[in-house]
């Protein structure tokens, strides 16, 4: 169901059911929120302190592996099982298969959630790579990013 595949559109959805890049932007920045407080609220529990350059390297690994981990869970579940993180239910935006506007398997979630992580964790570059796949949505017909593209989604207004 990727880009890759022949495009099977059941229906090819009207400009004004996709959710504008101003709504998926406010449900990213929301969902970093929501992710993001209690994380650092629980690394701060720790002991970790941010601002503490002697960290270990197993202490940073590990961080980066609960912050991305927490990531991973909460967008996959989140799309997988409602298709919306409360980000987006707040902006008011729902991810949907783009062959017949259903649901999105997990197996598509995963990859959808997973190709944004990937490149954000390149080193030096990653953050860069990572605007790219969001802003591709910008120039596309259907608003797909290249995780949207990959996992044969759109986003629309619920």
């Amino acid at each position: 169901m990727s880009d890759f595949d022949p495009p099977v559109i059941v229906e090819t959805p009207r400009a004004d059911a996709l959710a504008s890049i101003g709504k998926r932007a406010l449900a990213q920045f929301l969902d970093g929120l929501v992710v993001g407080i209690p994380l650092f609220a629980i690394t701060a529990a720790l002991g970790y302190r941010m601002t503490d350059s002697s960290l270990s390297n197993s202490a940073l690994t590990w961080l980066t592996v609960l912050w991305v981990g927490a990531n991973l869970m909460y967008n996959i579940i989140g799309v997988a099982v409602y298709g919306y993180t409360v980000g987006k239910r707040i902006a008011g935006i729902k991810v949907v298969n783009r062959n017949d506007g259903g649901r999105v398997t997990w197996t598509y979630a995963s990859l959808r959630a997973l190709i944004p992580t990937a490149v954000q964790l390149v080193p030096v570059v990653g953050p860069g790579l990572s605007l790219v796949v969001y802003l591709r949505a910008v120039f596309h017909p259907l608003r797909q990013g290249l995780h949207d593209a990959a996992a044969g989604t759109i986003v629309v207004k619920r």
